[in-house]
């Protein structure tokens, strides 16, 4: 990967020309030859001669991309702001694909085989706008003489691949007009500029799917945006080198491209759409639902404390007042005086002054158990290793007492291969049972399960008022609703419980030292405290176009013991919505720009040349003038080569933004 480039510390951010793969996708052969020369009875030399040619295909995407490949887009889908000398750009997530492709241009170095094109909504109307995108089948484009039968329209020069899903994919296709066409295409010597790969650290992003972890290539463009709605179409270059090299034959009038990704959006200068400005019109608050003044105190206090009203039907049919709150409250929640339900309805809380229901518990008990029968690997670990009827606190118990006895063999099956594990003096050295995966699973699961894996977001947020559109809201997790949901989940064996689990440990203790054996993994303790849902725990929830439009945001919170605490959780639950849990109490959380979505924009001087008419420009004309102004021109983290992808994209990066905002209310 040449000319690494080192911008400053604050980015985390490292820029790279391109990842080549060691094989491009496409269609090759493998030649091999073995000579083997002998000597004959009689001192004659005989020789033989051995030949294999082997054809194979290296597949990757050709003419459509999934959507799990595109990280962002900026700017986003849908976006109304001031992008004037803004570059529009898509971040993908396979760090070769770009250049997994070959393209055979003249005296050029490797480029990218795909390119964004940007249009006005004046020029995509003249085309035939969105009923112009067809959808064919890839077999379409292969057409003798690369034209339809009016000779109109020309296609790309392609070979044919072998696909066993060729019949089954559809490709969206656009007829370009051939003078639009030629002038939005890069040249050759500008194309390999408007690729590059952004290097950066992923411990502060959301969990996502990637191919290189922190790798991502960017596709640009090489116009800046018009005033109004523009169009973004990310095409593919296969068989146009003719285009590229502005040589296209005589005759056709228009250009079939394969189009492999399209949005949208608008550029309006008096709209401000950037990083900072949605930040700062975030509403902050705990996570609460406001009421007006005069709203009667039965109403007022319980949505303050951070409950939704809902109904509560009966089996009798008749329907009661209730309330509900998810896991997550506004402020500290005392602990219940019991722990262990046997069924959902002992998990009710009737109040007496109005006989209105609390469902919370009751809720999450149901939920737990739903999601265990829902779960196969922990339904089947519970039958092997329950046999007969137990209860949430007689099933707590006996895995609490399994890892006990077999807390080497624990450590061993958590620990790195040929890692030096210590076993508890007093263990046997027989194979544990046949129940030891059994148990591991269990146990692993239940760790998620208190982390709300997999919890529908109904559950956790109760009402829309809680979590209105650009909110940041901050809450406690309340333990009690863990241990409920916890409860049901080990509810499926039954309600018994033994002398010894009744005499023992509560199950609050039981069921936090079983996921603190989980955390420590080869270093698990054999008495744990238990107290893992006794230990505070904060978060937020962030409702906002920051999730969506920044998909890689970063987020930093500090404790009041620790500053840049690690998140128990960070997750983004819905396309907007972005979860983040910590344990001990949060009092500062700070929103980073992701340095993968960093725009582009063109500084002005007069010295380097502007955009034409239309908005064009030439990165390498940009790059030359810059050069040649010498030193104080390059920014401080330029990469070696100042005509490269790298330093095109150090040169024109924004900085970046970072918000923090503080928890002031009940610390």
């Amino acid at each position: 990967m040449p000319h690494p480039g080192s911008p400053s510390e604050a980015l985390s951010l490292g820029l790279y020309d391109a990842y080549l793969p060691a094989l491009t996708a496409g269609s090759h052969r493998v030649l091999v030859q073995q000579s083997i020369v002998y000597e004959e009875t009689g001192g004659a030399q005989k020789a033989h001669h051995y030949y294999r040619d082997e054809a194979f295909v290296v597949r990757g995407p050709r003419f459509f991309l999934d959507e799990n490949d595109i990280h962002a887009r900026y700017p986003a889908v849908g976006a109304m702001g001031d992008f004037g000398r803004h570059v529009a750009n898509i971040v993908l997530r396979k760090r070769a694909l770009p250049w997994e492709r070959e393209l055979t241009l003249a005296g050029a170095p490797r480029a990218p085989w795909m390119a964004l094109l940007l249009l006005t909504e004046a020029e995509f109307q003249a085309q035939g706008g969105d009923a112009a995108v067809q959808t064919i089948a890839p077999d379409a484009l292969f057409v003798p003489g690369r034209r339809t039968s009016d000779g109109k329209v020309l296609f790309p020069r392609l070979a044919a691949e072998p696909s066993p899903d060729a019949g089954q994919q559809r490709v969206s296709v656009l007829d370009l007009e051939r003078g639009l066409a030629s002038a939005l295409c890069p040249s050759p010597a500008d194309l390999p500029l408007l690729a590059h790969v952004r290097q950066v650290a992923m411990d502060d992003k959301p969990r996502a799917a990637m191919h290189g972890a922190g790798e991502f290539p960017v596709v640009c463009a090489r116009r800046v945006p018009a005033p109004g709605a523009n169009l973004a179409l990310l095409v593919s270059l296969e068989g146009w080198e003719e285009l590229i090299e502005g040589r296209l034959p005589a005759g056709p009038e228009r250009l079939r491209l394969v189009v492999l990704a399209r949005w949208r959006f608008i550029h309006d200068p008096g709209f401000a759409h950037s990083f900072p400005g949605l930040a700062g019109r975030l509403d902050i608050d705990l996570l609460r639902t406001k009421t007006p003044p005069g709203t009667p105190p039965a109403v007022a206090v319980p949505h303050a404390a951070g409950y939704t009203q809902m109904s509560y039907r009966r089996d009798a049919g008749d329907a009661l007042p209730s309330w509900y709150r998810g896991p997550f409250a506004p402020a500290p929640v005392a602990l219940l005086p019991v722990d262990c339900f046997d069924h959902a309805d002992a998990a009710l809380i009737l109040s007496p002054e109005d006989g209105a229901l609390t469902t919370s518990y009751a809720a999450a008990w149901q939920l737990g158990r739903l999601m265990a029968l829902a779960s196969p690997s922990f339904l089947a670990a519970t039958r092997a290793f329950i046999t007969d009827n137990a209860g949430p606190r007689e099933v707590a118990f006996r895995l609490d007492t399994f890892m006990r006895l077999h807390l080497g063999a624990i450590r061993r099956e958590w620990a790195a291969p040929g890692a030096a594990v210590s076993t508890p003096a007093d263990e046997a050295k027989a194979a544990p049972p046949d129940s030891f995966h059994a148990v591991l699973k269990m146990v692993v699961w239940l760790r998620g399960l208190l982390r709300l894996e997999g919890v529908p977001f109904p559950y956790l947020v109760g009402g829309e008022a809680l979590l209105p559109v650009a909110s940041l809201r901050f809450f406690h997790v309340d333990s009690n609703w863990l241990l409920a949901l916890a409860n049901g989940a080990l509810s499926l064996s039954g309600t018994a419980t033994g002398a010894a689990a009744r005499d023992g440990l509560p199950l609050r203790r039981l069921i936090a030292r079983l996921v603190e054996r989980c955390e420590a993994g080869p270093m698990a303790e054999l008495d744990p405290k238990g107290d893992a849902l006794d230990r505070p725990r904060t978060g937020f929830l962030l409702r906002s176009t920051l999730v969506s439009d920044w998909p890689g945001l970063e987020t930093v919170v500090d404790t009041a013991a620790e500053q840049g605490a690690r998140l128990l959780r960070l997750e983004r639950l819905a396309p907007d919505v972005l979860l983040g849990v910590a344990e001990g109490q949060l009092v500062r959380l700070t929103l980073k720009e992701p340095p993968e979505g960093l725009a582009f924009r063109l500084a002005k001087h007069p010295d380097v040349p502007e955009p034409d008419a239309r908005g064009l420009f030439s990165p390498l004309a940009r790059l030359q003038a810059e050069s040649a102004l010498g030193g104080a021109r390059r920014p401080p983290a330029a990469p070696v080569d100042p005509l490269s992808a790298a330093a095109f994209a150090a040169g024109a990066l924004s900085s970046g933004s970072i918000q923090s905002f503080v928890w002031e209310i009940a610390r």
